[in-house]
C-alpha cells in the first residue's frame, strides 16, 4: 500500500477511535448533594403520683413485682428520651417503719423496678417526703442515686436541693427543679441537714431564672392544689404565671390525685406549657368504683394522663417546646372482687386507654372523661 494511504488511513482509524469514545470519557456535571438535617429533639414523658398504699404493694409481691403493675405503660416510657414521675414515698426499708395509713414507706425493689421501666428522674419534693423523717429522706436519696435516677426537690442539704439538675439528651440541656406547696412534717431546719423545697415565690423564680441560663429548656415540678379538685386555684394559676415569667418552659403539677387541665402559653415568642395536675400514676384509691353502677366522677383517682413533651433545636442558642400531649391511662383494681370473697390474688395495674382493644365501653367512657377534664386541643401521640 502506498505509504501517504497507510498514514491517512491510520488516522483515520484514530479519528474514529476518538469519537468512540470521547463520550464516555466526558466530565460529568457535578451533581448538588443535597443533606436534609432533621433538627434535635427530645421527649419528655411524665406522669404523676406514684403512691405506694399496702395493696399496691401487695399486688406487686403477688404479681412478680413493681414493673408488672404498669408493664402496659412501659414501651410508651422507653420510646421516650425522658420519663418524670412524682415518688410519694419515702424509700427507706433499713431506717424507716413499716408503711401505714397517709404514712408510706416502700420496698427496696421500687428503685430498680422503677428504673427498669423507664424511668429517670423523680420529683421528691411532696407532702410525704419526710414520712420516715430525716433519715428516712437521706435513705430515699441514697437508694435512687445506686439506681441511677435523678431526684429533684429534696437533698442532704438545702444547696443541694435547690440545685438544677441538668440532663443532656441530643445536645440539648433540660434543667429540672422541684418545690412542694404542702407538707405533713416540716422538718427543714435551714442550714442544717436534710431539706426538702417548700415553694418560696421568689426564692423559686431565682432558681428558674439560674437554671436558665445553664440550659437550653426549664422544666419545674410542683406539688400544689386542692386534692380532688379539678380546677387550679388561684394559687397555682399564680406561681405558675411568676415561674413562666422566670423562665420556665413547661411546669408538671400533681397532688390532687385527679387530672387537672393543661394549657400553653405563648410568652414573648416563647412557648410554655402547665399540667395543673397529673392526676394520679398509680394508687389504691377509688378501689370501690364500680363502672355499672356509679357516676363517672366517681373513678377519677383513677384516672391518669401520660404527658408528652417534645422540645426542639430551632437554632444553636435556641430550644423552644414544639408540642404536648397525652396518652390517657386507668388503674385496674380488682378490690369488690376480693372483698366479696371471689379471688384471694390482689391485682392494681396501670393500663392504656388508646389500645384497639379498649374502644368500647366502660374504656370509651373513661377517655372522654380524660379529654373534657385535661382540654380537647391537645392530641394523643403513640410511641
Amino acid at each position: 500500500m502506498d505509504p501517504m494511504i497507510q498514514v491517512m488511513f491510520r488516522r483515520f482509524l484514530l479519528f474514529f477511535i476518538v469519537v468512540l469514545i470521547l463520550p464516555g470519557c466526558r466530565a460529568r456535571k457535578p451533581e448538588l448533594l443535597v443533606v436534609s438535617i432533621e433538627p434535635a429533639r427530645v421527649t419528655l414523658v411524665a406522669v404523676g403520683d406514684i403512691l405506694m398504699h399496702q395493696d399496691v404493694q401487695k399486688a406487686a409481691i403477688q404479681n412478680g413485682g413493681f414493673a408488672t403493675l404498669w408493664a402496659e405503660v412501659t414501651p410508651l416510657f422507653l420510646s421516650a428520651d425522658l420519663v418524670f414521675g412524682n415518688l410519694e414515698t419515702p424509700i427507706a426499708p433499713i431506717i424507716g417503719q413499716p408503711g401505714e395509713p397517709y404514712l408510706f414507706n416502700a420496698p427496696a425493689e421500687l428503685p430498680e423496678a422503677l428504673k427498669r421501666s423507664g424511668f429517670t428522674i423523680l420529683s421528691t419534693a411532696n407532702n410525704h417526703a419526710y414520712d420516715q423523717g430525716t433519715r428516712g429522706l437521706l435513705e430515699t436519696q441514697t437508694r435512687l442515686e445506686v439506681a441511677g435516677l435523678v431526684s429533684i426537690g429534696s437533698g442532704r442539704d438545702q444547696r443541694q436541693a435547690m440545685t438544677p439538675r441538668i440532663l443532656e439528651r441530643n445536645g440539648i440541656r433540660i434543667a429540672f427543679l422541684a418545690w412542694t406547696d404542702l407538707f405533713n412534717r416540716h422538718l427543714n431546719r435551714e442550714g442544717q441537714g436534710p431539706w426538702v423545697n417548700g415553694m418560696d415565690e421568689e426564692l423559686a423564680s431565682e432558681a428558674v431564672r439560674a437554671a436558665r441560663s445553664q440550659a437550653d429548656a426549664v422544666v419545674v415540678s410542683v406539688h400544689w392544689g386542692k386534692e380532688d379538685r379539678h380546677a387550679p386555684t388561684l394559687r397555682q394559676r399564680a406561681v405558675a404565671s411568676r415561674l413562666f415569667a422566670a423562665g420556665a418552659d413547661l411546669i408538671l403539677g400533681h397532688h390532687p390525685h385527679v387530672l387537672q387541665p393543661f394549657e400553653v402559653s405563648e410568652l414573648g415568642g416563647r412557648r410554655a406549657a402547665v399540667a395543673y395536675s397529673l392526676g394520679n400514676f398509680i394508687s389504691n384509691q377509688d378501689r370501690l368504683y364500680d363502672a355499672e353502677q356509679m357516676p363517672l366522677v366517681q373513678g377519677d383517682e383513677r384516672d391518669g394522663a401520660a404527658f408528652t413533651a417534645t422540645f426542639i433545636r430551632m437554632s444553636p442558642n435556641r430550644v423552644v417546646l414544639e408540642k404536648i400531649g397525652y396518652t390517657p391511662l386507668w388503674t385496674e383494681n380488682n378490690w369488690p372482687e376480693v372483698s366479696a370473697g371471689k379471688t384471694g390474688q390482689r391485682e392494681i395495674r396501670v393500663v392504656r386507654l388508646d389500645v384497639p382493644t379498649r374502644q368500647t365501653q366502660p374504656w370509651s367512657q373513661r377517655r372522654e372523661r380524660i379529654r373534657e377534664v385535661i382540654g380537647r386541643n391537645f392530641e394523643n401521640p403513640s410511641p
